[in-house]
């Protein structure tokens, strides 16, 4: 596709979501991107466009999510990637991908240590770790994805897994 096609003109020639389910979300950019919404349609796919709306095109993947995707789930998977792809040359990495993949676990079994609350506030502070002190692009983007599903769709607002 051409750069500056429409997320809702690229997901329209890929078939959209199933027949009867409603969009609820869009991850940009693979494991390390940010997820969108469906309001988000309009947003043309270039780097400054992305960028200016607080996401990126990262490695060029489109996952359509709609509403029977477990999104917890699919932090899982992605926090689980994230960590088995550490090289482990640096603390930030080796260590704050094991414990963002722990305190999100928490989170989804709903099994905190204290408040959902503290748990966001772990994953955020792990997050900011690993973007300021990791030496490659893993470990900067490695809560990308995890942190912006906090952010953009609420998934642990009210305390339970959305």
């Amino acid at each position: 596709m051409p750069f500056g096609t429409t997320l809702r003109e690229l997901l329209e020639l890929a078939g959209g979501v199933l027949s009867g389910r409603r969009l609820r979300a869009v991850l940009l950019g693979g494991a390390a991107g940010s997820f969108t919404t469906p309001e988000d349609l309009d947003l043309p796919l270039t780097f400054e466009d992305t960028r200016a709306a607080g996401t990126t095109l990262g490695s060029g993947v489109v996952v359509a999510i709609d509403e029977q995707v477990d999104i917890g789930s699919l932090l899982m998977v992605i926090a689980a990637f994230m960590r088995d792809e550490s090289c482990g040359q640096c603390v930030p990495c080796r260590v704050g991908t094991v414990r963002q993949e722990e305190a999100l676990a928490r989170l989804v079994c709903g099994r905190t240590r204290g408040t959902v609350q503290d748990e966001l506030a772990l994953i955020a502070e792990i997050g900011e770790a690993m973007r300021d002190a990791s030496i490659c692009g893993l470990g900067q983007t490695a809560s990308s994805a995890i942190e912006s599903a906090i952010g953009r769709l609420g998934i642990f607002s009210g305390g339970a897994p959305a």
